[in-house]
């Protein structure tokens, strides 16, 4: 019998709006608030692409982020980039300035941002507690597209774990058998 495969974030929840930093910061300080947030993602042995300096100016070319004010990044910075951060993990940029547009078209950037925080969470739930049935109510139409991109990314992590989980075990019995 094998082993359940196991992925400790059940109580990992990105921070809400209000409880990002409201004052703003220099790219040192956004890098690395953004990537202790996003921390707990890294440490289940899946690999998260971390978050760079270079990547942030991209961002702003690619007018994904709106440009610092001088030199400084402020809450709506942060809750996007955090954002993007996830969905790249999936998504491609053009696919990723979509969804922000569809979200930030029908309300303001705190809403949008504490609904991805919300269905993210709900997402690692239903996938860390239902077992292999999981079930998500439609939702309405305007949101849909970010649940689903939600879900896609839990997905995603979940998968890796599994894959990382099994090769490692197939590893081991190899090393146990080669020492027999």
């Amino acid at each position: 019998m094998s082993e359940p495969i196991t992925i400790n974030l059940t109580d990992f929840s990105l921070p809400l709006w209000d409880e990002l930093p409201d004052i703003d910061v220099y790219m040192d300080q956004l890098v690395t608030i953004v990537e202790r947030y996003l921390q707990p993602l890294s440490a289940n042995g899946i690999p998260f692409k971390p978050l760079t300096p270079s990547m942030v100016n991209n961002y702003v070319k690619l007018k994904l982020i709106p440009k610092p004010i001088k030199k400084r990044y402020s809450r709506k910075h942060i809750a996007r980039i955090i954002v993007i951060t996830i969905l790249k993990q999936v998504f491609d940029i053009p696919s990723i300035q979509q969804s922000i547009d569809l979200q930030t078209e029908n309300t303001n950037s705190k809403d949008a941002y504490n609904l991805f925080c919300q269905y993210l969470h709900e997402s690692l739930h239903a996938f860390s507690t239902q077992g292999e049935t999981i079930i998500f109510n439609n939702p309405e139409t305007d949101i849909a597209p970010i649940r689903w991109a939600c879900i896609t990314i839990v997905s995603k992590l979940f998968t890796e774990c599994a894959l990382t989980t099994t090769l490692n075990t197939i590893n081991n019995k190899e090393m146990a058998t080669q020492h027999d």
